[in-house]
């Protein structure tokens, strides 16, 4: 019989006791910030690669019996020193880029993988390009795409931010090349370049027409262009600013070309299930080339169908494997909630069917089709979200399997490849 106690906790915690009173088993003293910290070698070189090597190897610090770390202030290392005895740090706004710094420096990963938690669950349109900045410095490969995913999708309001006044350059540009569908976004780049620039406008009025270089005047209206654009005193004082906006106003006013009015796109994609990963679903956002790993379905499918109604999406059918048994069960991931999770709480399929297809039509789901666990089907049924209520509706002509169905005009229209 194995037994096991908590005994390796109580250890730690009476070292850390040790360490405040007695110190009778304290074996080197850090020093940060005018302040000493003492503490146990063994604690202390098992977390962090920093202090190991200079424990293991001859630096001078191995022979002597304290150290000083010039890098990291006192406040922080005391916090830090009681992260590695209790796993526990209290990390706000004010202090956790300078316990990020300090993590990096002393190389300890569970301190970091802390400060990257705190980042994500704090992104908002003041911070998100500073986050930006600190992950892509040391080297937080997922932090970087969640920060610039945050910052696609609410582009208008950080260009509007007070900390946009204080990026360099190469941030501004960064995301003046970024995409939107927010209407007006294109004058708030052009304004956000005048702002930025006029807030040290000796310093940046140098940068002021490459900026410029990045607004789409092909997407601005002509009433801006003529009312604001063209009144500029930056931009009249810029022969090549000059130059972009009358090939602007000149081709519109030759017919070819109009102002272009900015429509709605898919912006992510969902790809769910597959032969070797079936529970599986990333996202994929089409503006920042990233990939996002979402909540695993409920139940392995294979060959299923989905839909996206107002931002849930409808998991349909399949099967478990090749040749396996079909499914009927629907689930939903609402993609309108913070944390999204599969709900199988969804009625049933009138029809188990794998290989079918789906589309949505005036607020309906219609499922056309696929195989079941015998047989290739023509059957078709259609779901009201609304109702919770699934439908038989009228056969197809010929059963169909690993084909597609789309909704044009108010009519469906079946494409497929071979003859089945």
């Amino acid at each position: 019989m194995e037994l096991k106690s908590n005994h390796a906790t109580e250890i730690l915690n009476s070292l850390n006791e040790d360490r405040k009173t007695t110190k009778d088993f304290c074996d080197f003293t850090i020093i940060a910030g005018g302040k000493q910290f003492p503490v146990h070698k063994c604690v202390i070189g098992s977390i962090s690669e920093y202090f190991k090597k200079m424990f293991t190897t001859k630096m001078k610090e191995s022979f002597l019996n304290e150290g000083s770390v010039k890098e990291v202030s006192g406040p922080t290392m005391a916090s830090i020193i009681n992260f590695i005895y209790t796993s526990c740090i209290i990390l706000t706004h004010d202090n956790v880029y300078d316990v990020l710094e300090a993590a990096e420096y002393l190389q300890i990963t569970s301190l970091k993988e802390q400060c990257k938690i705190f980042f994500k669950a704090s992104l908002n349109e003041e911070n998100c390009l500073k986050i930006r900045s600190y992950s892509n410095r040391y080297n937080m490969g997922d932090l970087v795409q969640a920060a610039e995913l945050f910052i696609s999708e609410n582009l208008g309001a950080v260009l509007k931010s007070g900390d946009f006044l204080q990026f360099d350059v190469d941030d501004v540009k960064y995301m003046l090349m970024l995409e939107s569908d927010e209407e007006l976004i294109d004058e708030d780049k052009y304004r956000s370049v005048i702002s930025w620039t006029k807030h040290g406008v000796c310093d940046r009025r140098e940068h002021f027409s490459d900026l410029f270089c990045f607004i789409q005047l092909d997407y601005l209206s002509s009433e801006f262009l003529n009312d604001v654009v063209r009144k500029e005193e930056l931009v009249c004082n810029s022969l090549e600013c000059m130059n972009l906006l009358v090939m602007s106003v000149t081709s519109r006013l030759s017919g070819a070309q109009v102002f272009k009015k900015r429509k709605g796109q898919f912006e992510k994609i969902l790809i769910i299930g597959g032969e070797s990963c079936k529970q599986s679903v990333v996202k994929f956002h089409t503006k920042t080339n990233q990939w996002i790993k979402m909540p695993d379905t409920n139940i392995a499918r294979m060959y299923p169908s989905a839909v996206n109604y107002n931002q849930q999406i409808l998991m349909m059918g399949g099967a478990e494997e090749c040749d396996g048994p079909c499914y009927n069960s629907v689930e939903m991931l609402d993609l309108n909630v913070e944390n999204p999770k599969w709900d199988s709480n969804l009625p049933s399929m009138g029809e188990k069917r794998c290989a079918f297809a789906s589309t949505l039509l005036n607020g309906l789901v219609y499922c056309a089709g696929g195989e079941n666990d015998n047989d290739c089907l023509s059957s078709c049924e259609s779901y009201n979200p609304e109702e919770r209520k699934w439908s038989s509706i009228r056969n197809m002509n010929k059963t169909r399997y690993y084909h597609t169905l789309v909704s044009a005009q108010g009519e469906f229209q079946l494409v497929f490849f071979g003859n089945f």
